[in-house]
């Protein structure tokens, strides 16, 4: 966070580097993500109360979904599995009023963030920490600062080391405001053990 990052613009495929070593390639795709099914705010919040982070997160200081950060410092996403919903999770979202452009709209690298972590969670990454390898994303309606939103999380398949997820974020009624697709690959051996 806060570090100045080289954005260097392709014809079909740009760059983001730090200090020169790539870090993520961007490009445009066709069609849209997936997505996944909503769920009501009730839900979502009942789904929260199962988040595994809180015992055993791979990644405690994660912006999105870290509880070992400052209070005013990050998300602090909490998506837990969903009752009946099998690889399914979810949480509830309110944006803080600092997280929003001069247009009063939540910025887009915020959305994004809220719709890549809780695909991590849709597997067991308290045992098998994973990463993100590739995302997909489209925002149809930016959300607004000071309302809830529920944010759902839901994996499409295993194989092997990689698994493929959908993410999305829906108003209190339901209706979306943006989705996701996306990969996470599993950490060969898992992290490295504190020392």
């Amino acid at each position: 966070m806060d570090t100045p990052l080289e954005f260097h613009r392709g014809e079909r495929r740009s760059q983001i580097r730090l200090a020169g070593e790539l870090i993520a390639t961007v490009t445009e795709v066709a069609g849209e993500p997936t997505g996944t099914d909503p769920l009501s705010p009730a839900e979502a919040e009942q789904a929260a109360r199962g988040f595994r982070g809180f015992t055993g997160h791979p990644f405690p200081t994660c912006f999105v979904c870290g509880h070992a950060r400052p209070a005013a410092d990050g998300l602090a996403l909490t998506p837990g599995p969903v009752e009946g919903r099998p690889g399914t999770v979810a949480c509830r979202w309110t944006p803080a009023d600092d997280q929003a452009d001069a247009d009063g709209r939540v910025r887009d690298e915020i959305v994004w963030s809220v719709l890549d972590c809780p695909g991590g969670w849709t597997g067991d990454p308290v045992h098998e920490p994973m990463v993100l390898s590739r995302m997909t994303a489209v925002i149809t309606r930016p959300p607004t600062p000071g309302h809830t939103y529920v944010v759902v999380g839901t994996l499409r398949r295993k194989n092997a080391r990689t698994s493929s997820v959908d993410t999305a974020v829906f108003d209190a009624s339901q209706q979306l405001l943006g989705k996701a697709s996306a990969v996470w690959t599993a950490v060969p051996d898992g992290l490295p053990s504190a020392g």
